[in-house]
């Protein structure tokens, strides 16, 4: 699976090292399904990890603002705290500084995710966000996002990276048709 379909940077924000790049999407991918998951209903969100201490309701707070807005064509609510509305079988995870080796295809799986303690950063400083489009225990889409020395949840960059990560996420396309509307894309 090739791993460029999207790489989306950071315009305007001068010395900001911040990246993202997404997986292809799977072949169970599309548009239609993006619609029957989210549109006008909410969309469960998962975070793992506080990359910058405190609680997880806070960090919450600080990331949602960040992701609302970004799926073209879809109306829907992004939310730790979902509705009856939302479709249980979908939700968008975000796991923050995973410890160890996580391949892209379990970030979808439910249970525990470790990763670094609260408020820690690897030694580099660097914050890595791995994310997932989900159904079920399955991604339809991945994405891997990085950003050098962030400051905190209220940081610009920060902001910037949730964003390019969820529009990442919820590609217009897929990659392997090249295809921007019919049923197959």
């Amino acid at each position: 699976m090739a791993v460029a379909l999207t790489v989306a940077l950071g315009f305007g924000l001068s010395g900001c090292a911040e990246r993202v790049v997404a997986g292809d999407p799977t072949p169970a991918y599309t548009l239609p399904e993006v619609v029957y998951a989210a549109n006008d209903r909410d969309l469960r969100v998962v975070l793992h990890g506080l990359p910058f201490g405190g609680d997880a309701p806070r960090f919450a707070k600080a990331v949602l603002p960040s992701m609302q807005d970004r799926i073209m064509g879809v109306r829907t609510t992004l939310t730790t705290t979902p509705n009856d509305t939302a479709r249980p079988d979908y939700r968008v995870v975000l796991i923050f500084n995973a410890t160890g080796n996580l391949p892209s295809w379990s970030v979808c799986q439910d249970g525990a995710v470790p990763t670094l303690p609260p408020g820690v950063l690897p030694p580099d400083g660097t914050l890595v966000v791995q994310g997932a489009f989900c159904r079920g225990g399955g991604a339809f889409t991945t994405a891997t996002g990085w950003l050098d020395q962030p400051t905190g949840p209220e940081d610009p960059n920060f902001r910037q990276l949730v964003s390019d990560m969820t529009v990442s996420l919820f590609p217009t396309r897929r990659a392997d048709r090249m295809c921007v509307v019919g049923p197959d894309c």
